[in-house]
């Protein structure tokens, strides 16, 4: 079975743009950003009827793994930072 198109031209763009401005917001690469974002449209995809709404989908839980990210490295630093001046 062929794969099925992810979305049109201009769908596409918007998306890339979502996950570039997502990958500012988080202080991620871009890179990181769309490797997370495809791997979470081709979950979505591979249960969607309506494929419309996997690229929102994906975004959404895009924002949230980047996040999640972005906090574990603050956490981490905090920590770092506390060890160093707590010795």
């Amino acid at each position: 079975m062929a794969a099925p198109l992810r979305i049109d031209e201009g769908r596409t763009r918007f998306a890339r743009e979502q996950v570039e401005q997502l990958a500012k917001q988080t202080g991620h690469v871009i890179a990181v950003a769309q490797k997370v974002y495809d791997a979470e449209y081709d979950k979505l995809r591979d249960d969607a009827n309506v494929t419309d709404v996997v690229a929102v989908l994906a975004l959404r839980r895009t924002r949230e793994k980047l996040l999640a990210q972005q906090k574990n490295r603050r956490a981490s630093a905090a920590n770092a930072t506390y060890e160093l001046f707590s010795a």
